[in-house]
This record gives structure tokens, C-alpha cells and sequence, in this order.
């Protein structure tokens, strides 16, 4: 059989019906997800993380202790909106898709320069964009509906990579690159310190990444985009001190929480270790589950002969069934946090199919099976960005204390990115190999629109299911909101028990533990920092006292009103000391428990003894 050595000259109406079919199938893919993310906008409330992201955003400027500064991002955002949380969740969805369209475009630019026999279309670019769009649903697969930090990181990451396919394009085509895309390069790197400082690791991947692009235009290029993005740093910090938050307020409560945590959260080498050993479980799942695809992908490549290729294209139909019906008996497409660690599975087996096809090719190239493929002609710099996207997902979620593809796979968007440019780049390969590597990523695709319709309507992070919200909350920071019946009787009753101590808003509360949306939604304001976790008491104590330090955080007549969901420790006691509070003295129980959500719910005693509830 004779070696191919060009890409084929399909005929273009040929070309763009295929491209046209990708842009529908995964166009609509891509509005499955964003649809069901707007149609769950206004359902459910999470009291634990969602509530602390949210009780941070609305008291932004008035408290500085905080693990990260994505309060100083996304608190003006939500103080602009109204404190209105249906209006933030929307706001989190657009950015979402702005940033994956940016990216897919910024993607789809750079890779044309690389594949000159791609169709001379705009299909050809839209069809690549509805492709990351589309991954760009797993986002919704588990975590809270509002922003957090984990948002910024993602976004930021994908606007950064797109900074470096901005470079690289214009280094490919001999053209100085554009002094505003090294200042927003710069830009993003501020704004993601900012936000997460473990961020430092997929920042420093970039911009390795980004000085090999620019020193193929020599030294000059890479001391101008330094000196340009460091413009862009310098920018950002002067916008945060001059407009939002000075500097010298918020970097020292950033410090002080980091501080609390040093001794009692894992140590670097700890988190490495976890973050290896459960990888390597991950891949060796996906290799017990999903071998036979593998092995079909590999044979598909190499396989040169007629009858060999039927034998190929049946192996992998066979093994694609099989991977299907694994998927399906394991609940491996289903989102939810009950299932953060099956449906990785799933996604790690297409990424993995593109991958060994990838390298099958190039092989196959080398013992001259085939032509030189697209992917075997990759310079330097083609084969750093694509390392940079194939790395991209793992090194984004850095600093987590859960496996980090558990955070990281809401960046599938830069392995379907990588997908793309193997699709695209092994034209040299037989088709069955180029037809199974489309096959699965359009399957990932389908993957992914069930597991963000799933993990939105079905298990919602920390909520009932959809069928069950449908109350319409009556506190006025939940206003837009549907909730379960049960929820959103018990939320009135404990307004209407605290409302006599309620007026005006931002009374200082403590909610122990985890409780931080009862005081959002009782327009209560954190003592030290909103986060309380049960176990993280000395960090919690340590907010207390820090705040306490100089005088009592609260207007005379007012001091906090305590929520226990368990019986108060030591720990707090001895930090309310700090406060010049002595619990047991100066606190009494509002009612019993079973009248407050079995929580036990203390008021000030002073006040207790002139109002009636």
C-alpha cells in the first residue's frame, strides 16, 4: 500500500458539510450546558462553601482576614450587583463562556499557521471553538454555582494561555507582538496572585512557555514582553490600591490567615505526594477500564493493509462500545460531588485515545509507515504550547487539598484544545484512527453536557434536586431564589426568632461550623474570618482574637450573636476572652434547639432580658 506524504485535497463543499456538522453537534452541546446553567441560576443555596464565598463578598472592604483576595475581585462585582446572588451566579456563567470562546478563538489562530491544508473557512475556526466551548460545561459538574476562587485561577489560566497563542502566532507569522497582549498577560498574572498565590505554578509554567515563543524572535522580543508584562503587573496593583483595596490592608490579612493555617494544613511535600499517589490511581483506573480503546487506537494506526484496517475499524468500534458501556455502568458520566472521583475516568480515557494516537502517528512517521504528518513537522515552540495545554488542567488546580484533578478537570477546555490539534495533525494516519480520535472527543463532549446537567439538576452541590426547590425564598439576600420546602421554612423560623436583634443590618455573628450562609442571609457580618471550619478550630480562634486585638470589633450594645451547630469548645471561649466575653455569663439561649434547626442559638444576655422574640 503507498505512503501517504500530503494532507488530502478533499474537495471543500466536502470539507465544510463535516466542519458545518461539527459546529451544530457541538454547538448544541455547548448550549445544553450554558441553557441548564441559566435555568439553575436561581435554584438551591449552599450554607457551607457557597456561603462563605458570599459572606466574603458582601463585607469585601470591611474585612481583611482572608485566605486568598478573591474577595477584592469578585466583592465589587457583587456590591455593583446588588449583593444579588441569581445576578453573580449569571455573571460567573458569562464569564465562562467569554473566556472559553476567547481561548478556542485564540487556539484556533495559532493552529491554522500549523495546518496549511485546513479547510479555507471560518467553518473551520467556529468548529473548534464550539469543541472548547462545549468542554467548557465541567465546570458545572460539581462545585457551587457562585465564584470562587478556583474560578479565577481557571480563567485566568485560559486567558493567560491565550496571551501565549496570541505570541506565538505572531512569531510564526514574523510580526512583533502586539504590546497590549503582553500587558494583559501581565494583567492576569496580577489579578490570579491576587486572587490564589499557589497560582504561582501555572503562571510560571506560562511564561517559560511564553519567553521560548518570544526568543524565536531573539532577545530583544523577550526584554520588551517582560518589560511589558511587568507594565501590566505593576497596572493592576495600582488599579487594587488606588480603587479597591490598599494594598498595605490587604496583602497583611491575606498573610495573617496563611499564617493561622501554616502549622495545621499539609506541608509541600505532603500535598505532592497526594496529589502523585491519587494521579497515579486515576490513570491506572482509566487503564483497567478503558485498555481495549487503547490498545484499538494503537492498532489503528499501524494497521496498513485493507483487510487490516477492517480488522482495525471493527476492534475499535468493539472497544468504543465496551468503553460506553463501562462509562454507563459506572455512573461515570453523572456529576455531583458524590462522583468527582468516576466521572475524571471517563474524561482521562479520550485525552489518553488522543494522546497514543498522537504518538502512534509520529512513530509510524519515523519507520516511514506514513508521510510526515502535521504533528511530526511541529517546531520547538508548537511542541512548548501544546506541553503547556496537555499540562494545563493538573497545574491550574496547585494548592488544593483534594486531588488535583478533582479541581483541575474544569479546565478540559485545554485538552480539548489538544484533541483538536491531534485531529488535525495526523491527516497522514488511516482514517479509522483519525475517525475513532473524532469519535471520542465527540464523545467527551457528550460527557461532559450530562455531567453539568446532572451535577446541576439531579445533585447539586450541597442542595435537593431540582424537583425539590421549589419555594421561593422570603429573606431578602436570598431573594430570587428557589429552595426546598423543608430549607426555606426553617431559614424563616430563625429570621423570625433573631429579627428583634437583627436591626439594622450587619450584625456581628459567629456560626460554628461551616454555617457562614446563615449569616449572609440573616444579614449578619463575620467576626474575624468567614470561613469557620470544625476542623480548623485554632485557625477560627486565631480570626477572633486577631480582630479583637485592638478594641471590639462591634458598635457598643452589639456584640455577636453565636450559632453552634455542636456545643461550643473551649477553644472559642478562650478566644471570645480576647474579646472581653465571657460565654457562659454574658450568653443565654434564644430557644430550644428544636425551634431553631436544632441549632442552639445564643443572644447576648443584656439583650435577652429586654426583648421577646
Amino acid at each position: 500500500m503507498k505512503a501517504r506524504t500530503s494532507d488530502p485535497t478533499d474537495a471543500l463543499p466536502r470539507r465544510s458539510v463535516v466542519l458545518a456538522g461539527v459546529v451544530v453537534v457541538a454547538g448544541a452541546l455547548a448550549a445544553s450546558w450554558i441553557l441548564t446553567a441559566v435555568r439553575a441560576a436561581n435554584e438551591g443555596f449552599d450554607i457551607t462553601d457557597e456561603g462563605y464565598y458570599l459572606l466574603s463578598y458582601r463585607w469585601w472592604a470591611h474585612n481583611p482576614l482572608a485566605l486568598t483576595g478573591v474577595q477584592y475581585l469578585y466583592g465589587p462585582v457583587f456590591q455593583w450587583l446588588g449583593y444579588d446572588i441569581l445576578s453573580l451566579r449569571l455573571f460567573r456563567l458569562v464569564t465562562l463562556v467569554v473566556v472559553h470562546l476567547l481561548f478556542g478563538y485564540s487556539f484556533m489562530r495559532w493552529l491554522r499557521g500549523r495546518r496549511p491544508n485546513a479547510a479555507p473557512t471560518k467553518l473551520w475556526e467556529l468548529a473548534g471553538m464550539a469543541v472548547i466551548l462545549a468542554a467548557g460545561g465541567v465546570s458545572y459538574t460539581w462545585m457551587p454555582q457562585s465564584p470562587g476562587y478556583n474560578d479565577v485561577i481557571l480563567i485566568g489560566a485560559l486567558a493567560l494561555v491565550s496571551c501565549v497563542l496570541w505570541m506565538a502566532t505572531a512569531v510564526d507569522r514574523g510580526r512583533p507582538v502586539p504590546f497590549w497582549v503582553l500587558m494583559i498577560a501581565g494583567v492576569v498574572i496580577g489579578t490570579m496572585v491576587l486572587a490564589k498565590w499557589t497560582s504561582a505554578v501555572v503562571i510560571g509554567l506560562a511564561v517559560i512557555a511564553a519567553l521560548v515563543v518570544l526568543a524565536g524572535q531573539g532577545v530583544k522580543a523577550v526584554a520588551r514582553g517582560i518589560g511589558f508584562a511587568a507594565a501590566g503587573i505593576a497596572l493592576t496593583a495600582l488599579v487594587v490600591q488606588l480603587f479597591v483595596i490598599k494594598l498595605n490592608v490587604a496583602v497583611p490579612g491575606i498573610m495573617t490567615v496563611n499564617r493561622f493555617i501554616a502549622g495545621t494544613s499539609y506541608s509541600p511535600a505532603e500535598l505532592l505526594q497526594m496529589y502523585w499517589s491519587t494521579a497515579v490511581d486515576l490513570l491506572g483506573q482509566t487503564l483497567r477500564d478503558h485498555w481495549p480503546l487503547l490498545v484499538a487506537a494503537v492498532i489503528a494506526v499501524f494497521a496498513r493493509s485493507r483487510w487490516l484496517q477492517v480488522v482495525a475499524a471493527v476492534l475499535a468500534v468493539a472497544a468504543l462500545v465496551l468503553s460506553v458501556r463501562r462509562v454507563v455502568v459506572d455512573d461515570a458520566a453523572i456529576g455531583g460531588s458524590a462522583h468527582v472521583f468516576d466521572y475524571p475516568v471517563t474524561l482521562l480515557a479520550a485525552v489518553l485515545v488522543a494522546l497514543v494516537v498522537a504518538v502512534a502517528a509520529l512513530i509510524a512517521g519515523r519507520l516511514r509507515l506514513t508521510g510526515r504528518s502535521a504533528l511530526s513537522r511541529e517546531n520547538a515552540r508548537g511542541w512548548v504550547v501544546l506541553a503547556l495545554l496537555a499540562v494545563l488542567p493538573m497545574v491550574q488546580a496547585f494548592g488544593t487539598n483534594n486531588p488535583l484533578y478533582v479541581i483541575g478537570f474544569s479546565a478540559f477546555a485545554a485538552w480539548a484544545a489538544v484533541m483538536i490539534a491531534v485531529v488535525t495533525g495526523i491527516w497522514v494516519a488511516p482514517i479509522t484512527a483519525r475517525l475513532l480520535v473524532g469519535l471520542v472527543t465527540i464523545a467527551s463532549l457528550v460527557a461532559v453536557a450530562s455531567l453539568s446537567y446532572t451535577g446541576l439538576f439531579q445533585y447539586p452541590y450541597r442542595s435537593k434536586g431540582h424537583n425539590e426547590l421549589t419555594v421561593a425564598a422570603t429573606m431578602p439576600p436570598l431573594k430570587g431564589l428557589y429552595l426546598d420546602e423543608t430549607a426555606a421554612q426553617n431559614y424563616t423560623a430563625l429570621e423570625a426568632q433573631l429579627k428583634p436583634y437583627l436591626k439594622p443590618a450587619g450584625r456581628p455573628m459567629l456560626a460554628f461550623d461551616k454555617m457562614a450562609g446563615l449569616v449572609l442571609m440573616l444579614g449578619g457580618k463575620p467576626v474575624g474570618e468567614a470561613w469557620v471550619a470544625p476542623k480548623e478550630r485554632p485557625r477560627t480562634a486565631a480570626g477572633i482574637e486577631e480582630v479583637c486585638q485592638k478594641g471590639q470589633p462591634w458598635s457598643p450594645g452589639r456584640p455577636p450573636i453565636i450559632i453552634l451547630n455542636r456545643r461550643i469548645s473551649d477553644v472559642e471561649i478562650t478566644a471570645l476572652h480576647a474579646c472581653l466575653l465571657d460565654f457562659r455569663a454574658d450568653y443565654e439561649l434564644l430557644a430550644p434547639a428544636k425551634d431553631t434547626m436544632g441549632l442552639q442559638v445564643y443572644v447576648p444576655r443584656r439583650e435577652r432580658a429586654v426583648k421577646t422574640p
